[in-house]
C-alpha cells in the first residue's frame, strides 16, 4: 500500500491551457493524498487575480445580520480539515459512446488532498439563518461566456442547507497544509466533500442565502439529461453525490510485460459510503477475484487495492477492476449515457499485451 515517500513529482496532463483544465496520471494516484502539483484542476474560466489585504466574502440574502468577513477574520475562525477525494463530475466522459460534448477528460479528473477551513455553517449561524432559508448560493470571482450563456457571467453553484450544515463543508484556504495556489481557489474555495467537483466552487466572491434553489446556469448545466432532452421530464436529475468507482492505476493502458507475477494496482471510492470490496478479472470477465483493499481513513477519500496476477497467457489481455461501497452500489460494466457525459463510472478496462523476451 502507498505511503508519504512515493509520492509522485507531481505533474499533470494538460487538456486545456486557459481556463486551465490539467488531469492526473493514474499511476500518480499510488499516494494516500496526491501532491499539490499533482492534483486535477477544472476551471471554467481563466483564474482572477486576487489580493487577499483587499478582499471580502459578503453573506447576504435569507441572514438576520448580513456580514462581510475578511480574509483574516476567516483565518481567526476555529478551522477543520477534512481529507477528500474530488472528481471531476465529467471525469472519463471519453469513454462514454456515443462521444459526449464537453472536455474530454480520460481518467485522470481526480485527485485526493486534505483540506482546511472554516466549516460552512458556523459562518451561516454567524450571519443568522431565517427560517424560510433552504438553499445558499456561492458565487466566484471568476467570468466569462459558456455556449448558449447568452452573456458573460461569473461561476456560480447553489448547495442545499442540509449539506452545509455538515461541519465537513467548509470554506478552505490550506490544501496539503499550504496556502491555496491560484489554480485551486486563492484565497478562498468552497469544499463540499462526497460531491463531484463542479459544487466546490473556487474564488469565492459572495455567499447568498436562498429561499430555493438558484436554478442558474451552471447549475442548470450540471443536470443528467435524458437521450431525449424535455425540460419536463422529472428523470432530469442534479449531479451530486460521487458515484461508486475504481481505476487501475498500474498496469497502464498499453503496457508489455513479462509472463509471471506481477501487481495490479489501483484506487477505489464513492460518495455513498466507503468500499467494501474490489474484485480483478484478467479473463474477459469469465471470472473475478477479490483484491486486497485499504481500510477506509475518513468519510470521503479514496481506498487502494492491490491484486497478485500471475501472467501466464502470453498475447493480448484486458485487466479489468469493479468496485462495491457499503450502500451495496456495484460499479456497473457500462454507465448510463447522458447528453453531457457526466457521473460515468463504468468498468475500468486496460489493455496490455504479455510478451516473452
Amino acid at each position: 500500500m502507498p505511503d508519504a515517500e512515493s509520492a509522485s513529482a507531481g505533474k499533470l496532463n494538460v487538456l486545456s491551457e486557459d481556463p486551465l483544465c490539467a488531469g492526473v496520471f493514474l499511476p500518480n494516484t499510488d499516494v494516500p493524498v496526491s501532491p499539490i502539483g499533482g492534483h486535477f484542476i477544472r476551471s471554467h474560466f481563466p483564474a482572477p487575480q486576487i489580493d487577499s489585504s483587499s478582499w471580502s466574502l459578503p453573506i447576504s440574502g435569507e441572514v438576520d445580520n448580513p456580514i462581510e468577513l475578511s480574509y483574516a477574520d476567516l483565518l481567526a475562525m476555529p478551522s477543520h480539515e477534512v481529507t477528500n477525494i474530488m472528481e471531476c463530475a465529467g471525469n472519463s466522459r471519453s469513454t462514454m459512446q456515443p462521444p459526449a460534448e464537453g472536455v474530454q477528460w480520460d481518467n485522470g479528473g481526480l485527485g485526493a488532498a486534505t483540506w482546511k477551513g472554516v466549516p460552512v455553517k458556523d459562518v451561516l449561524e454567524k450571519a443568522g439563518l431565517k427560517s424560510s432559508a433552504t438553499d445558499v448560493l456561492f458565487e466566484g470571482s471568476d467570468s466569462g461566456t459558456e455556449p448558449h450563456s447568452g452573456g458573460p457571467l461569473n461561476y456560480a453553484m447553489s448547495v442545499p442547507l442540509e449539506k452545509l450544515l455538515n461541519p465537513d463543508t467548509i470554506l478552505a484556504y490550506q490544501i496539503n497544509g499550504e496556502t491555496l495556489p491560484k489554480n485551486h481557489g486563492f484565497p478562498i474555495r468552497l469544499l463540499v466533500p462526497g460531491w463531484y467537483g463542479m459544487a466546490s466552487v473556487k474564488w469565492l466572491d459572495k455567499i447568498t442565502v436562498l429561499d430555493h434553489p438558484n436554478g442558474g446556469f451552471h447549475e442548470m448545466d450540471y443536470r443528467i439529461y435524458p437521450a431525449a432532452d424535455d425540460k419536463n421530464d422529472t428523470s432530469i436529475q442534479r449531479v451530486t453525490t460521487l458515484k461508486v468507482k475504481s481505476l487501475i492505476g498500474s498496469p497502464s493502458r498499453g503496457d508489455i510485460l513479462k509472463p509471471g507475477p506481477h501487481k495490479i494496482k489501483g484506487v477505489a471510492w464513492s460518495g455513498d459510503g466507503h468500499i467494501t470490496k474490489v474484485e480483478i478479472s484478467t479473463d474477459d470477465c469469465r471470472s473475478w477475484h477479490e483484491a486486497k483493499l485499504e481500510e477506509p481513513n475518513g468519510n470521503y477519500t479514496w481506498q487502494h487495492f492491490e491484486y497478485d496476477w500471475n501472467a501466464v497467457s502470453v498475447g493480448h489481455s484486458l485487466l479489468r477492476c469493479r468496485a462495491t461501497d457499503s450502500a451495496g452500489n456495484v460499479q456497473p460494466m457500462l454507465a448510463t449515457w447522458n447528453f453531457r457525459g457526466y457521473q460515468v463510472n463504468s468498468i475500468h478496462s486496460v489493455p496490455i499485451t504479455v510478451r516473452r523476451d
